[in-house]
């Protein structure tokens, strides 16, 4: 079920970035130690590089490197899902940089202050040890931090008992990496009905059909200043370095939001 769902969601968003895609063209792509940032003729994307999965010594990462620049997007689209992680990344980015501008007009939203807000006095469940779980631990009943191999830090969970503490959330907020390392459907499974369930991260698809796939909210990122982004991303910069994007949140009342309206 999880895989069949992880699918779903994937083929979705390939096809709502393909939708977008005609004529849009690849100029340049930074793979950065912790961002990759793909910049096209709609705009400029991120997605986490994700280092800590593995790599296998001969392996091509990324088919067409050295000549990612130029070519249609779709090209790049259509690489979400491959067994390489890198070329899900790439992937990503591309489909970022072709869905983010339709969230240019959204307003500014913090993603922390979401959380806070629906968290207080509840559980909350946040995969991914975010920089702001530690400002959260003491506005919720109860903070329950999921992380999985070298991220895992003091107090976090590891993700192998997820079936067990999930269910029990009343908030689940998920890092858009999910998308990337296969467990997006699987969490979605764990997680019960009315609980409210955010995506967020810079990697996170402003795409209002994920909001019919089980999130009430997107929280991500529209890049403002692309060659800052660029710049930052390829020099190995974290989140908090990257300046030039603004943080925003799509909800049920932007459902009908598209690229170009």
């Amino acid at each position: 079920m999880s895989g069949d769902r992880q699918a779903g969601i994937v083929g979705r968003l390939m096809r709502a970035a393909l939708e977008r895609a005609g004529g849009v063209r690849v100029l340049e792509v930074r793979v950065g130690m912790f961002w990759t940032a793909v910049r096209t003729t709609a705009g400029t994307g991120l997605a986490s590089s994700l280092r800590n999965e593995p790599h296998r010594h001969g392996d091509l990462p990324v088919r067409w490197a050295g000549s990612l620049a130029g070519r249609p997007a779709a090209d790049l689209v259509g690489l979400l899902g491959s067994e390489s992680f890198a070329e899900s990344v790439v992937a990503l980015a591309a489909i970022n940089s072709i869905l983010g501008p339709g969230a240019a007009s959204a307003p500014p939203v913090n993603a922390l202050e979401v959380i806070r807000r629906k968290g207080e006095g509840r559980r909350v469940a946040v995969l991914g040890h975010f920089p702001f779980v530690d400002r959260l631990r003491d506005e919720c009943g109860e903070l329950l931090v999921f992380e999985r191999g070298l991220g895992l830090r003091e107090g976090d969970i590891p993700v192998d008992r997820l079936p067990e503490l999930l269910p029990g959330a009343d908030v689940v907020a998920v890092t858009a990496t999910t998308l990337l390392n296969g467990s997006l459907g699987e969490v979605l499974d764990l997680v019960p009905s009315g609980t409210f369930t955010v995506m967020l991260g810079p990697s996170t698809p402003l795409e209002p059909a994920l909001l019919e796939e089980g999130f009430d909210m997107l929280c991500g990122t529209v890049v403002e200043d692309q060659d800052a982004v660029l710049r930052v991303a390829g020099e190995g910069g974290v989140t908090r370095q990257i300046p030039g994007v603004r943080r925003v949140c799509l909800g049920p009342r932007d459902r009908g939001l598209r690229a170009g309206r």
